[in-house]
């Protein structure tokens, strides 16, 4: 029986990776900086250094792994244009883990994985209806009503670091002036 999955939270600062069991319980982790993969490739190879004995050793037991990444995409499973990151473009990261590690792999934002691990594990337990909201390199947001995360049409529903806060304000990294997040961040 498959009891483990990987999880990989992608930030503009740092990157964790966690083997966890079905009742979210660290196995073991892992963790880099984002400094340190200037291009998806390297990033690629290090997640498979610093996991790839691991993974290998415990395959038949690893379900799939699940990515939280700023711009994320659940439905293209792709990084789309991420501003807090150095890779730039639409970025198939889904795919490219797959293609390395044969296995199933979801991408989603990285605040809606948070509000999906808050729901299943944290604070959220139990409740129908709340907003997730992380600070970090930029400022995330998920929304869950009626039990359901929000994703939208697109798949970037309720991006909150997005929202014009400040007319004319500062300059933001996703080309924009004014984002909540120029003001907000944890960094």
């Amino acid at each position: 029986m498959k009891n483990q999955s990987i999880g990989i939270d992608i930030g503009g600062t740092n990157i964790s990776i966690g083997a966890v069991d079905k009742f979210g319980g660290i196995l073991q982790q892992w963790s880099m900086k984002m400094k340190d993969c200037p291009t998806v490739e390297v990033f690629l190879q290090k997640v498979e250094a610093l996991m790839g004995d691991y993974f290998t050793k415990n395959r038949k037991e690893i379900q799939g792994i699940g990515i939280g990444a700023p711009n994320g995409n659940f439905y293209t499973g792709c990084i789309d244009f991420a501003p807090n990151l150095p890779w730039k473009g639409e970025i198939p990261l889904a795919q490219l883990m797959h293609d390395k590690f044969g296995i199933r792999v979801m991408l989603t934002n990285d605040a809606n994985a948070a509000a999906i691990g808050e729901m299943v594990y944290g604070a959220a337990k139990g409740m129908k209806d709340f907003v997730m909201v992380t600070l970090g390199t930029g400022v995330g947001s998920g929304f869950v009503a009626n039990g359901e995360l929000i994703y939208g049409h697109d798949g970037f529903a309720g991006e909150l670091g997005h929202t014009n806060a400040v007319r004319y304000g500062r300059q933001c990294g996703c080309g924009k002036k004014g984002c909540l997040e120029t003001y907000t961040s944890a960094t």
